[in-house]
């Protein structure tokens, strides 16, 4: 069997930055997918590829090992399809209650400014969580006991320290999200070819 090899399928250097990825998998996506007289088994590894690159762990994972964590990026590939998925029947469900005729509305423009306006909040928490993390880790430092008993109150704050890169993590990882997401809307020319493909991975 051949190994995989995310990057060599989108064509980049192992140090290529986030920017490129998205940017190789547009390129080679619109050639390779089915609904567009590309070959399928081509466009799953390049989905396959782009979906291991976009995840910063799985990527990280094979990047120190070389393992491909084929759960992984199902998983992350699955909770970008639901964050899609759920912002299209939003936009659907929004457009019927206010008696829009469906066939005039841009479901991929408005779902892309959507997800532009998520990604933003999530970038904005993201700062607002590293400050935090900066002041608690200061605070940690000038807290120093005069002798070697149990320090409670660095304890304490180790355990704010915990939460807050808990969430931090978390803040990242949906922003990684939001971005293929954004990637995704990208590729498609019409909501229907989107959730075709969609359902297709799923």
């Amino acid at each position: 069997m051949t190994r995989f090899d995310p990057y060599e399928i989108l064509g980049l250097a192992r140090s290529a930055p986030a920017v490129a990825v998205k940017t190789a998998y547009r390129q080679k996506v619109q050639v390779a997918h089915p609904d567009r007289g590309g070959d399928p088994d081509a466009f799953i590894l390049i989905v396959r590829a782009f979906g291991l690159l976009s995840d910063p762990d799985t990527r990280r994972l094979y990047d120190e090992t070389g393992i491909v964590d084929d759960d992984g990026v199902k998983s992350y590939r699955r909770e970008v399809t639901l964050i899609l998925t759920d912002m299209f029947d939003a936009a659907v469900e929004t457009a019927v209650a206010t008696g829009l005729s469906l066939g005039s509305v841009n479901f991929i423009g408005q779902m892309s400014a959507a997800v532009e306006t998520g990604l933003g909040d999530a970038r904005l928490k993201l700062r607002r969580v590293d400050k935090e993390i900066g002041a608690l880790q200061g605070l940690r430092s000038r807290i120093r006991r005069t002798d070697s008993d149990r320090n409670l109150f660095a304890e304490r704050l180790d355990a704010q320290i915990a939460t807050k890169t808990e969430q931090h993590a978390q803040l990242k990882r949906r922003g990684a999200m939001l971005e293929t997401a954004l990637v995704e809307l990208g590729n498609y020319q019409s909501e229907t070819e989107l959730i075709a493909a969609l359902e297709a991975e799923a």
